[in-house]
């Protein structure tokens, strides 16, 4: 099963995962979000934010708009800007992918990494202080605006509306964990419409701030190699009463996983090598006649250049205690 990249932003395949159904266990179906413009969910949320801030006349066409991402977000965002006549800025760790820096180039936007020491909260930490210095720029903060799992409705409400169409009443939801957008979105839309339905959420085992605070641990945030989870803190856009259990998973599992969806058809990414792990297991409580609900988040052509799953600057380094520089690379 293969699927061609979509124009348009949203209304992506919502699928059965075939190949990948266990003899009495519940079927996986999958949102395909990685077949979204730039290879993501987050084409929804930059579309969402930019149109948002437009009606309220926050922002106006040939500002400057900033985010810090892994390269998703920061492609997604260049596109949306581009389109609409603002210029970005890309705040993005050391070391991400050259794919994902692709996208942000043929979109007209503006890279500046961040030191991968600090990660994502390095990020943010550039980003706030580049719009402090350039006074015209508007920091999106895709961390921590309500308007992002508020945009991650609409993934819902299309999930909602196939299974209706089907029949079908599922059991489970199952996603990653990173801002919380995603999941908090998705979660409220199927727990709207299918109560009782069991939500559990996942983060890396290298970085699960709400797996230590449920199982009452000290929190320690270390490299990883899934890139989008894990950014050293609870999402600010996580509604953690949404979340009914939480479980981590290793990243070389997850690429694993990831691998096999490539070779069923599915251009996925690692992230969603997580969910879907993680679904196959879940999918053991339920009967045959069972479903479960999970995302497919970003293209796997993102990762070609990393294809062993390892990160050159991510490989046990240890946190500095003065922040480094930042590096204008674009």
């Amino acid at each position: 099963m293969k699927y061609e990249q979509q124009k348009q932003v949203g209304n992506t395949p919502f699928v059965p995962l075939r190949g990948f159904q266990q003899t009495g266990a519940a079927e996986v179906w999958g949102k395909c979000e990685y077949l979204n413009p730039t290879g993501t969910p987050k084409d929804r949320l930059y579309t969402y934010i930019i149109e948002k801030l437009e009606e309220s006349g926050q922002i106006q066409p040939g500002m400057t708009l900033v985010d810090a991402s892994t390269g998703n977000g920061g492609g997604a965002l260049a596109r949306a800007a581009n389109l609409k006549g603002y210029k970005s800025v890309i705040i993005m760790p050391e070391g991400m992918t050259q794919e994902r820096k692709n996208v942000i180039k043929s979109w007209h936007g503006q890279i500046i990494e961040s030191p991968a020491e600090e990660f994502l909260l390095g990020a943010e930490r550039v980003a706030l202080g580049f719009v402090e210095e350039n006074p015209e720029a508007r920091y999106l903060n895709q961390a921590g605006t309500q308007m992002n799992w508020q945009s991650m409705r609409s993934i819902g409400r299309e999930v909602v509306e196939e299974f209706k169409k089907s029949g079908i009443k599922p059991q489970a939801f199952v996603c990653s964990i990173g801002t919380g957008g995603t999941y908090t979105g998705v979660a409220t839309e199927l727990e709207n419409a299918f109560p009782g339905l069991l939500k559990i959420g996942i983060e890396v085992d290298k970085s699960a701030p709400l797996f230590s605070k449920r199982n009452a641990r000290p929190f320690e945030h270390r490299h990883h190699n899934l890139m989008g989870l894990g950014p050293g803190k609870i999402g600010g856009n996580l509604n953690e009463n949404m979340v009914d259990e939480v479980v981590t998973v290793s990243g070389d599992e997850a690429w694993q996983m990831m691998k096999k969806l490539v070779k069923k058809g599915y251009q996925t990414g690692p992230t969603s090598g997580a969910n879907v792990l993680v679904a196959l297991k879940y999918a053991r409580r339920f009967g045959a006649s069972g479903k479960i609900a999970t995302v497919l988040f970003d293209a796997s052509w993102k990762y070609i250049s990393i294809w062993d799953g390892r990160y050159q600057h991510y490989q046990d380094a240890s946190l500095p205690s003065e922040p480094p520089t930042a590096k204008v690379i674009v």
